[in-house]
């Protein structure tokens, strides 16, 4: 196999990539002063902490530390709103909650005139079995 017909074609993909070859242009940079810490305001107001809607795989609901029968859940949503108008409300359903169980806590809050939206979930993963040293 004659190199010399090698020796062309890389000549001419030598040219054929320099010809093409575009280099990079700086782009303009934008200075942007950040604010610190220290520059804003420090508010010493207390954030009361969230109360806590769970329900279990098996679906019992509790409101804090407080066991709600299903049949009356819209009631106590009700009456927590009007008691506690400012403090937020998060959902806690167990990772073993069927579908059927979640939707009706949605329905529940919606009844109460709470926006499903405003409570955020947070599903409680399982303990990790790695021991960590």
């Amino acid at each position: 196999m004659p190199i010399i017909p090698l020796i062309d074609i890389l000549a001419i993909l030598l040219i054929y990539f320099a010809v093409e070859f575009d280099p990079k242009t700086k782009r303009p940079v934008m200075n942007i002063e950040l604010a610190l810490v220290q520059d804003s305001k420090t508010t010493t107001e207390v954030v009361e902490p969230a109360a806590v809607l769970a329900i279990s795989a098996e679906g019992m609901i509790t409101l804090d530390a407080t066991r709600i029968p299903d049949e009356m859940l819209v009631d106590y949503l009700k009456v927590f709103r009007e008691k506690f108008p400012s403090r937020k409300l998060e959902l806690e359903p167990d990772k073993g909650l069927q579908l059927e169980g979640f939707i009706k806590i949605q329905n529940a809050l919606i009844a109460a005139g709470i926006n499903p939206k405003d409570v955020p979930s947070r599903v409680k993963l399982p303990e990790s079995t790695i021991d960590t040293q």
